[in-house]
């Protein structure tokens, strides 16, 4: 198949819904044709394999929202229809890269609970949230199979206005979470290289690298590079291999007594206690010695984001389907625990020594300055792999919701270099205005406010879960449907738990997100009548007979 035949999922036709109804917001009622909306130069967020591209992001999906209904046969969209090229091992290492990238970024878990408490948390996040989020996506994934993963999901389940607060909040979470690599990956050059400036550097400084490394990877995002097929096996490959070596050079030196380490009494400080509205809230901040907030947002910033393994649905069989995340879940967990135990049982770091860049600190222990320089290369490589994909899937996901009118159609167009314009030039600059807004603050508040946006999304896809699986679903037995509610009852817990302990600032930012997506549910209609007199106009222009 031709690349220049496939369209993306972001832009593609939709059909009529399950019952033969012609939906009235096609996009061929705006004047969009298949011409218009051919492949894009695929970036990160699109897999080019054999090829074909497979799209990772989209928003549209047919079926019938009221019934509960999924789209079936001739009503799917075609760019749902794709081949189904990749395996069940690429589909792993993308679901990897899409939300984790590595053990990068555990170490304030570490020094927020001590040895002991972070070993169990990292031994038991998986089956607490990252299992159940794992089969909740497969089986969704399974039956409604879309580049929209969860957007899809909510749609049906509720309607198009639930699918537009999907993905704004899903939007908003990625734009925070993208401000928290170029934050991350600085902290580990400063701890291996420039440790006397680790605490100690100018802020004017500070912000002027952290914007200037934003803005280089924007620009680089904006040609549209591609980090696709194999690339990504080689950047997992680049990234991963000195944790491997530290762990094979830790085991013999592992002393399993540190593992026993409990909190050591004392209050630990994350860069940002002078913000006292940060760090005030009404839970309890510690229990038993252990700084509850810090040490639940890092441990769920780490295991959150295998919803997005349901962007790959359509692109994948699904015995494939299955194989990949199943195997991007090993993956992840055992790339958080194996680190974890080797690095806090084979160095002598002491609780409060556990900031943020501190693996390369421990790797520099148990096998000297080579291996920790290494380590802090290797965290680049994922950076710079986790911030293409996460920019992408963002621009992508603005520019399909201006596709669909949800937000102004400026947002829809594309630069020169085939990458949606507005991803390349509004939408990413967009995206980026968001994350210079944050660099000035530590790398655990904004996890704090990223992860309060991903809690509120990925909430509506568990709730559309149980409307899909439990409550609507007729043709399931009553166990199931109890097992069904069983994986909900620990995840949404979690999530109830995370804004329970968000300080009364991240309350504010989550007032104001919230208040936001209600005034873009309200000024949708006007975005799609000024995109239809535009077209429209544009219609009669065509019309008109040349004299």
């Amino acid at each position: 198949m031709d690349n220049s035949e496939l369209s993306s999922p972001l832009l593609s036709s939709p059909t009529s819904s399950v019952d033969g109804e012609v939906g009235e917001e096609r996009y061929d009622t705006l004047g969009t044709t298949k011409k218009q909306h051919v492949s894009s130069r695929s970036i990160t967020s699109s897999v080019l394999t054999d090829g074909s591209t497979l799209a990772t992001s989209g928003l549209y999906s047919s079926g019938d929202p009221e019934r509960g209904e999924a789209s079936s046969g001739t009503d799917t969209p075609a760019s749902d229809k794709m081949e189904h090229n990749l395996s069940g091992c690429m589909l792993a290492v993308l679901i990897f890269f899409t939300m984790s990238g590595g053990p990068i970024g555990v170490e304030p878990s570490i020094k927020a609970a001590g040895n002991l408490y972070a070993i169990i948390g990292f031994a038991v996040m998986p089956f607490l949230w990252a299992l159940p989020e794992v089969l909740i996506t497969t089986e969704l994934g399974l039956l409604y199979p879309c580049a929209s993963g969860g957007v899809r999901w909510c749609e049906v389940a509720f309607g198009p206005k639930a699918g537009l607060i999907v993905g704004y909040l899903g939007w908003i979470a990625g734009v925070a979470n993208n401000a928290t690599l170029p934050v991350l990956f600085l902290q580990y050059v400063l701890n291996q290289f420039y440790p006397h400036l680790y605490d100690d550097i100018n802020g004017l400084l500070r912000y002027g690298i952290l914007a200037g490394i934003t803005l280089l990877l924007t620009i680089v995002n904006y040609r549209g590079v591609e980090i696709v097929g194999k690339v990504l096996v080689i950047v997992l490959f680049i990234s991963m291999t000195p944790f491997l070596v530290m762990v094979i050079m830790g085991i013999p030196q592992v002393n399993t007594d540190r593992w026993l380490q409990t909190p050591n009494g004392e209050t630990q400080t994350f860069n940002d206690d002078q913000f006292d509205l940060a760090q005030s809230g009404w839970f309890p901040q510690y229990v038993a010695g252990i700084a509850l907030r810090p040490f639940i947002n890092n441990l769920y910033w780490c295991y959150n984001g295998f919803d997005q393994g349901g962007h790959y649905s359509n692109s994948v069989s699904k015995g494939m389907f299955k194989r990949g995340m199943a195997g991007a879940f090993i993956l992840t967990c055992s790339s958080y625990l194996v680190p974890v135990l080797i690095a806090t049982g084979a160095s002598n770091l002491s609780q409060s020594e556990w900031t943020a860049g501190a693996f390369a600190t421990a790797a520099t222990e148990i096998g000297g300055k080579w291996l920790g320089n290494w380590i802090v290369v290797g965290a680049g490589f994922s950076m710079v792999a986790l911030f293409f994909g996460e920019m992408s899937a963002d621009s992508l996901q603005l520019m399909g919701m201006a596709e669909l009118g949800q937000v102004p159609s400026i947002f829809a167009t594309r630069s020169r270099y085939n990458t949606p314009t507005v991803s390349a030039m509004y939408a990413i600059l967009l995206g980026t205005a968001g994350i210079l807004c944050l660099l000035p603050f530590s790398f655990t508040f904004i996890i704090e406010l990223s992860n309060v946006g991903y809690c509120f999304a990925v909430t509506m896809e568990f709730l559309a879960y149980f409307q899909l699986r439990v409550r609507k679903a007729k043709d399931i037995r009553l166990l199931r449907k109890i097992w069904n509610v069983m994986l909900l009852i620990p995840t949404l817990s979690f999530n109830l738990l995370i804004i329970l302990l968000a300080s009364y600032v991240t309350y504010i930012y989550a007032v104001c997100m919230i208040a936001f997506g209600l005034v873009l549910i309200h000024a949708t209609p006007i975005w799609r009548c000024i995109k239809r007199d535009k077209v429209g106009a544009a219609q009669d222009a065509k019309d008109v007979t040349p004299l």
